[in-house]
């Protein structure tokens, strides 16, 4: 009995620790010109500008980050290489943008990112 009970307290433990649920995902928004920015370093970061284009730049980034990082799994809009921390992005104007994240860390655990939402809109 206390064997099984050793066996399932590891593999319980293996289970939670595999996820450290340390890292934030986190975006920003550059509109063009003289346009303004809120929430950029939050997960969820929206621009203004008067430029009338259809997009404009951005990037996803992590932050946070405890440890040290073997591989990341971008998803969503963030089509990044999986050695990258940051992913820079195309913003269309007046829709959401989204990413998300699996971080893989050198000592076996992984971590998977909240979704950060980056939005933009301009002036027409």
């Amino acid at each position: 009995m206390k064997t099984t009970l050793k066996a399932l307290t590891l593999v319980a433990g293996t289970f939670f620790a595999g996820s450290a649920f340390s890292a934030d995902l986190v975006c920003d928004v550059y509109p063009k010109g003289n346009g303004n920015a809120w929430g950029n370093g939050t997960k969820s970061c929206f621009g203004f500008d008067f430029s009338f284009g259809s997009s404009t730049s951005g990037r996803f980034y992590l932050k946070n980050v405890t440890k040290p990082i073997q591989e990341v799994r971008w998803s969503g809009a963030a089509r990044c290489g999986t050695s990258s921390t940051s992913c820079g992005v195309t913003v269309r104007a007046y829709s959401s943008t989204t990413a998300s994240a699996l971080i893989l860390y050198k000592d076996g655990t992984w971590e998977q990112t909240n979704t950060a939402r980056a939005s933009y809109e301009t002036g027409h």
